[in-house]
């Protein structure tokens, strides 16, 4: 009895520790770096490291753990030449059935880097600060050991192309397969490199100057490119001094050098301006009906296609399609009424356009009134004409006195390109409706740096004596004390205008007002005409100086899109 009551007590007392321990089950491991097997990778649960992987990254072991508990299995691998994040995992051990094992399986999916030290050096000694691309992508710069680390999952079948560089030295280029762990020797050498850019400045707009031959030390060595670039690299004793020529034909100067030091990167940069005027670039944006309740559409679109045909005729004008001008205007989310009231000048669309035209056409007792109105990048009105028609066959004739009123009095912009005795040559002609009496303003250019054109002093003014279709020949008419005429000065004809000469003109200050009843504002923009000529338009408080010259009757008109015009007499 008592040997009986012993072996039960044993059987019972083995019963509980074996339930202290836990349940038991199979954990089984697959580790895979890049689909492919992990050997002898580190398995560990809890903490307590159970083994390695074999050949075929398998691993498996029977372990007794608590049910309900939960076990955090890490599968971490060290390789040579490579980053492995360890891969973990965390799973709550349950009940199992009975007489039953339980089975846990963990497929591993390690994620490797792969790095390769790249060091860089010049005759030996570590170079830092030096730039390392790969691919196209900035990798980072060498440290103060010349090295730098790269890291990557994969590279390119047929190899990584890299690129070491660092300003005053010799680029490297490469295209290898990288092998994990390798140490990449590179040496640079010491060199100049020598940018140089041709610009040109034209209305506001810059644009690289192509074609210009580039010489050092009086040796030919290449032309700028279509962006006006050129770069030369000078491999021989840094610290050399050298001359550098660019010669520009059709350009003033013709002809520019300077002397530099071949060290390291050297940038130059110079501007250019063109002895042939350019088109002004001129859209058309639209013309619209400016009459309320009356349908204008089509006198407005046949007003429109005279503006185009006969605006485009004359070659200083050159053309912007309205549909082109109006898609781009849309697509930089534009708003015409901001770009003529304030300019488009730092906006992209001023790589298209110099000038944008707006139309209007009206009706009233006698007829038909057709203005244009001409809007510089600067938000400037810097001319306006209208017209009248009796009927709407006759607004192709009213159209073309437009036109011809402002091709006559635009003031229009030249330059001297030469001296001829005691006259100078200018590069507007009878091509421009320049003849024998026109006059020109006579301006001198402030130069900033590379020689680009900063602003403009008036000097004086010359008057043509005769031309050819493409230039003119001008005499000084009056020249302010202690100035002379330039090859490159701006010419701008001259417009004239109402009132005494010189600094005793006459003007009215002129008011205008919009709006219903006593609901009345300060209307901007609105053109002031007097005897059919354009005088100038209301700022943004409504008001505007008007010259005349006294003495004589004035019958003058106000006229502004989407406001009855007011006539009268002065």
């Amino acid at each position: 009895m008592t040997a009986t009551n012993l072996r039960f007590l044993f059987v019972l007392l083995a019963a509980v520790l074996l339930g202290a321990c836990g349940e038991r089950l199979d954990v089984e491991v697959k580790a895979r770096i890049d689909g492919q097997p992990a050997a002898q990778a580190t398995v560990v649960v809890d903490r307590e490291e159970l083994g390695v992987t074999d050949a075929q990254g398998v691993f498996a072991k029977q372990i007794r753990k608590k049910a309900g508990a939960e076990i955090d299995v890490t599968v971490s691998k060290e390789m040579p030449g490579y980053r492995i994040e360890p891969w973990k995992s965390t799973v709550l051990v349950k009940l199992p059935k009975d007489g039953q094992v339980g089975t846990y399986r963990f497929d591993a999916d390690l994620k490797a880097m792969r790095f390769v030290t790249l060091r860089v050096s010049e005759k030996g000694a570590p170079l830092p600060g030096a730039k390392v691309t790969v691919g196209g992508k900035e990798a980072g710069v060498t440290d103060a050991e010349g090295q730098i680390v790269y890291l990557y999952r994969q590279q390119p079948a047929k190899g990584a192309e890299f690129d070491v560089t660092k300003t005053g030295y010799g680029a490297y280029r490469a295209v290898r397969r990288f092998e994990p762990g390798e140490v990449i020797e590179v040496a640079l050498n010491r060199q100049a490199v020598l940018a140089i850019k041709a610009l040109t400045d034209e209305y506001g707009r810059a644009s690289g100057v192509p074609g210009l031959s580039v010489s050092i030390d009086g040796n030919t060595v290449g032309k700028t490119d279509a962006q006006g670039s050129y770069t030369y690299t000078y491999r021989g004793a840094p610290g050399k001094k050298a001359v550098i020529a660019l010669a520009a034909p059709g350009y003033i100067p013709g002809a520019w050098k300077t002397t530099v030091r071949l060290e390291g990167q050297v940038n130059l940069q110079r501007y250019f301006y063109p002895t042939t005027p350019k088109p002004i670039r001129v859209g058309i944006y639209r013309v619209v009906g400016n009459s309320p309740g009356v349908d204008l559409k089509d006198v407005a679109a046949q007003t429109e296609q005279a503006l185009a045909t006969q605006l485009f005729k004359f070659p200083g004008f050159r053309e912007v399609p309205g549909e082109r001008l109006q898609a781009e205007v849309k697509q930089r989310k534009l708003s015409i009424e901001r770009i003529v009231a304030k300019g488009w000048q730092d906006t992209p669309l001023r790589a298209t356009v110099d000038m944008i035209v707006l139309g209007s056409v009206a009706k009233d007792d006698d007829g038909y009134l057709a203005e244009a109105k001409f809007h510089t990048a600067s938000g400037k009105i810097i001319f306006s004409e209208i017209a009248r028609a009796r009927s709407a066959r006759g607004i192709d004739g009213a159209v073309r006195e437009i036109v011809n009123n402002v091709i006559e009095r635009f003031p229009f912009e030249g330059t001297v390109i030469g001296v001829e005795d005691d006259r100078y040559r200018i590069n507007l002609g009878r091509n421009w409706r320049i003849a024998r009496g026109t006059e020109f303003t006579l301006t001198t250019p402030r130069f900033g740096e590379g020689g680009k054109v900063s602003g403009y002093r008036e000097t004086g003014w010359i008057e043509v004596k005769r031309g050819d279709d493409n230039s003119s020949l001008a005499e000084v008419a009056t020249l302010k004390q202690g100035e002379k005429v330039q090859i490159g000065d701006r010419v701008v004809r001259r417009t004239g205008g109402e009132g005494d000469e010189g600094d005793r003109r006459t003007y009215f200050l002129l008011t205008a007002k919009g709006g219903v009843g006593t609901d009345v504002s300060p209307l901007a923009g609105t053109n002031v005409y007097l005897n059919g000529e354009w005088k100038g338009a209301t700022e943004a408080n409504g008001q505007a100086q008007i010259p005349l010259r006294l003495g004589r009757n004035y019958a003058f008109m106000l006229y502004r899109h989407g406001y009855q015009q007011v006539t009268g007499k002065i």
